[in-house]
This record gives C-alpha cells, structure tokens and sequence, in this order.
C-alpha cells in the first residue's frame, strides 16, 4: 500500500474521530451540560434561561407570572345557609357543647351562662338579673342573625373582654344548625335573612353593568343593519302608508 492510501485511512480515522467526539458534546451544548451537573451536585435545578445564560451569555430574565388579585375567597350566604339548617342537628350540637353552661326551656335556670330561650332578636344582655360580664353588659344591639354567627364563630374575638371561655364553632354549618335550634326555641322569632342575590348573567356578546353603575332607561335601541339612526332631538318619521291601486 502506498503512502497516499495511508494518508487516506489515516484521514477517516480521524474524521470518525472528530465525529464522536462532536456528538459527545452535542447533549451539553443543548442542555446545558457542564453547567446542569454543576447544579446538581449542589442541589439546584438551572432553567433553560440560565443554561442558555452560563454557555453562551445570552441572558434574558424571565418573571414568574403571579396574580395580583391573590386567592378568592368564597363568600359565605348567610341567608342561603340558614335557609338550608337543620334545627334537629341544632339542638345535638347545642346538647353536646353548650348544655353544660346554658339552658333554653322557657323559664329555665340560668346556668354558668344565661337561659337561651327567646334569645333570638333580644338585647345583648337581656336577662335582668343575669351577673354578665362588663363587656357583654355594655355590648350594643341586639342578637340578629349576622350577630349570632359572628358571635358563635368567635365569642372573644366578637365582644372583647367576655368571660365566655368558649372557643367557638368553626363550622358555617354547625353555627346555622345552632341558629335555627335558638330560632325554634324563641317565640316570634325574625325571619330569616334573604340569600344573597345571584350575578346576572349577561348573553352572549352583551356586557354586564358593573356594581353600583345603571343603564339610561332612555337609551335608543341600536338600529337594524342598513338603517339609520335618527339624530338627537330628530323625531323618526312615521311609517307611510302604503298607497291603494284601484284596479282599471
């Protein structure tokens, strides 16, 4: 074999050569390579902005797309809810966590706490000769529904400075099931609060008016396609009559 045959396989060897070594970098060129190893061993994950970033100093930042409004918080109906309570799981919840400081038979004993019955709509502190604490004795208003619950919800939180240790009924149904037990037990007992009214729900490519902002009961109709409207103060003449042809 000749020298120029040498130099010919010796050529592809090293073309072959250059080839897997080029593909053996390719996988780190796209992905990162050197610089994704190097945040594992730590721990860290790079993003594809950083790898592209670290390799070839091309470096974009990229905010991370958040919501200014945060979480909605679901709005309890209390209306709704106290239309759905059950005053039998009521009267359970109030023999298992309140009989013990309160009764509700009419002219019953005052306990710890005072006698239940006829509560609803009463004065805070309505029983005479009752010992309230100072804070109840000086609350204000009376023991309306939105009261209740505020109040069965978080007695400290809801009259600062009570002696009721109470902790509180965490659950919206307990409360109303509670609530509707009181109101069966108070004679002539307010009616219940309306649900909240639904959102209306606008048609198809008709907006709804936002809160608080009313509709001109004035405001013309949108003419038909290919019909003018009239202009302000412009009266639209009345519709012509046909005119009857008398046959000859």
């Amino acid at each position: 074999m000749g020298e120029l045959g040498l130099n010919k396989i010796f050529g592809a060897l090293l073309a072959t050569a250059l080839g897997l070594m080029a593909l053996l970098q390719l996988p780190g060129l796209v992905f990162g390579g050197e610089g994704a190893g190097h945040g594992a061993e730590h721990g860290e994950e790079l993003t594809l902005s950083q790898q592209m970033c670290g390799k070839f100093h091309y470096c974009i930042e990229i905010a991370e797309a958040t919501s200014a409004a945060g979480p909605v918080e679901p709005v309890f109906d209390l209306g709704a809810a106290l239309a759905a309570a059950d005053a039998a799981r009521g009267e359970r919840i109030f023999a298992g966590q309140c009989s013990t400081c309160h009764t509700i038979t009419p002219g019953g004993a005052n306990g710890t706490g005072p006698n239940l019955n006829n509560v609803v709509g009463a004065d805070k502190a309505h029983l005479a000769g009752f010992a309230y604490s100072g804070a109840m004795a000086n609350a204000e208003g009376t023991w309306t529904y939105e009261n209740l619950n505020d109040w069965l919800k978080n007695p400290g939180g809801y009259v600062k400075g009570t002696s009721m240790s109470f902790a509180g009924l965490k659950k919206d149904t307990d409360r109303v099931n509670v609530m509707a037990y009181l109101a069966a037990n108070t004679k002539g007992a307010p009616a219940f609060p309306a649900p909240m009214a639904a959102a209306p729900e606008a048609a198809e490519g008709e907006t709804v008016p936002a809160e608080g902002e009313t509709v001109p009961a004035d405001a013309a109709a949108e003419p038909a396609e290919g019909e003018a409207a009239p202009a302000e103060g412009e009266v639209a003449p009345a519709e012509a009559p046909v005119e009857e042809v008398q046959p000859t």
